[in-house]
């Protein structure tokens, strides 16, 4: 009983960390798209300048 106890709660624990890591993965994508939009407008910015 003990052992299948500790099973659940390591099995708890890692969705937990799961659904953490996925909430980073979200956010971290969310931030390289804006980043990728930024690129975008500087180097427009930066070819009008050189022209």
């Amino acid at each position: 009983v003990r052992l299948m106890q500790d099973k659940e709660e390591m099995i708890r624990k890692l969705r937990e960390e799961i659904d953490l890591l996925n909430r980073d993965l979200d956010d971290i994508e969310d931030e390289n798209e804006q980043l990728k939009q930024e690129n975008k407008t500087l180097l427009k910015v930066v070819g009008q300048l050189t022209r």
